[in-house]
């Protein structure tokens, strides 16, 4: 048996009992020392409890040689070049000054404003081509769906699934590129009536150019299989400052650190 000692919640029980203005060296003193109270705790209600262990001999992360080891692997990682220095969005915390880990955050119930945005397409052959037509004739764009409109400054690709269908539909007024299982709901949402006049494998739109809608700059097409069709229109927008799956899906595709943070 043993017991991970390392962590946020460990140093943020200290903090609440003994206050937040302690030095670094006394942080880790009574961190060590509370983490040893609930190891002792525990230990004692697995015995209890009849679980089988050699209690005598548990291995802690605090214990001198574990960090030491810790150290020596990491070493070894750099010397190896598994260790690199890069971007990545976080959870941050504004008090404790420190990441936090998905299980350290804590998400409140909220109904949030939802939008839909156009994005003119910009290579028009491409998309014609797409969907199997000479032309397109009339104005034609893709449309997301979001919970976070704050982040659409920060758009730099649309995110469809490879294997979802995807349909033109003509408005009459332009074109739009949605979700072909969505179609129906899209209009309604929009107020507006449509046909489809020709339908696409999402693979086939890959890095076809659409115009962001504030700004002077392209937003291609990036596939990404975390796109689901349970609502909005089968189109995210990826803002890669804002979060991870964007990053992880921009940084694929070869986007460059300065696109990534110049929007934000």
């Amino acid at each position: 048996p043993g017991w991970d000692c390392h962590g946020l919640p460990i140093e943020h029980k200290v903090e609440v009992t003994h206050g937040k203005h302690l030095s670094a060296d006394r942080t880790r003193e009574l961190c060590r020392e509370y983490a040893a109270e609930q190891i002792e705790g525990q230990k004692t209600e697995f015995i209890r409890l009849g679980v089988l262990g050699d209690w005598d001999n548990p291995y802690k992360t605090m214990n001198f040689a574990n960090e030491a080891g810790e150290i020596r692997a990491l070493a070894e990682m750099v010397k190896q070049g598994f260790v690199f220095k890069g971007l990545k969005p976080v959870n941050w915390c504004f008090d404790c000054g420190s990441a936090l880990a998905e299980a350290e955050v804590e998400y409140a119930d909220k109904k949030s404003q939802t939008i839909d945005v156009a994005f003119p397409v910009a290579d028009e052959a491409k998309l014609a081509a797409a969907f199997g037509l000479d032309a397109l004739t009339k104005p034609a764009a893709i449309v997301i769906w979001t919970t976070t409109p704050w982040t659409i400054p920060a758009n730099q690709a649309l995110n469809i699934h490879p294997e979802f269908k995807y349909a033109l539909v003509d408005t009459g007024e332009r074109l739009l590129v949605l979700a072909e299982e969505l179609v129906e709901s899209c209009l309604k949402r929009y107020n507006l009536e449509g046909s489809v006049i020709a339908t696409a494998q999402g693979s086939a739109l890959e890095l076809i150019n659409f115009r962001h809608p504030f700004y002077d700059r392209l937003s291609p097409v990036y596939l990404a299989d975390y796109v689901e069709l349970g609502a909005g229109t089968g189109v995210v927008h990826s803002s890669p400052a804002y979060g991870e799956d964007d990053f992880v899906t921009c940084k694929r595709y070869g986007m460059v650190n300065d696109d990534i943070l110049t929007p934000v």
